[in-house]
């Protein structure tokens, strides 16, 4: 009855991880709240199908079937009663410039507990000689994906939360289709 209000605000939450992705704590606390609110789509399908004859079956038989959605419901879980949420970040940098330029990376890793992992600072940098790229060529770009450690397959967090939000789209209508939910829409 209330599944479409909290797949709404997990579409919410998701926008707000795609626009924060460069800023860590953001894009964390976005996705702690995409967690909750996805999560809460399916209870409130549980909660309404376990009523009626062969609902709870219905329920698990989708949950048991998807990786996606057996992942997110544990992910979930243990963002709420153990520890916060952790991504991994990928972090990819492409710089464009004109005639000769002094190249230098330093980078620090830490880990879950904010303690540094590993560090990387050059003595100096190198001097290089860069052939003149074209004007629009001429610029950088960071960009930032995170992951999850222990999901088994190659997709960034983006990614996998947008196949979650499918897959409990395809479980609502298929719940409603079947009579286990109202998918009454109520828009306020």
């Amino acid at each position: 009855m209330h599944e479409t209000k909290k797949l709404d605000e997990a579409n919410y939450f998701y926008s707000r991880m795609m626009e924060e992705q460069k800023n860590r704590n953001t894009f964390i606390y976005n996705l702690s709240a995409f967690l909750s609110a996805a999560r809460s789509v399916l209870q409130y399908a549980l909660k309404e199908a376990e009523h009626k004859a062969g609902g709870e079956k219905w329920y698990k038989s989708h949950i048991s079937a998807s990786p996606v959605l057996k992942f997110f419901k544990d992910k979930r879980d243990f963002n709420i009663h153990t520890e916060p949420v952790h991504a991994q970040a990928q972090h990819s940098v492409n710089m464009a410039a004109t005639g000769s330029a002094s190249v230098s990376l330093s980078y620090i890793v830490f880990d879950k507990d904010g303690k540094i992992k590993q560090q990387s600072s050059p003595d100096c940098p190198q001097e290089k000689s860069i052939e003149k790229p074209k004007e629009s060529e001429n610029s950088s770009r960071h960009e930032v994906r995170y992951k999850f450690g222990n999901w088994t397959g190659n997709e960034d967090i983006l990614t996998l939360c947008q196949r979650y939000i499918q897959e409990i789209d395809v479980v609502i209508k298929d719940g409603v289709a079947k009579g286990f939910l109202t998918g009454l829409l109520e828009k306020q």
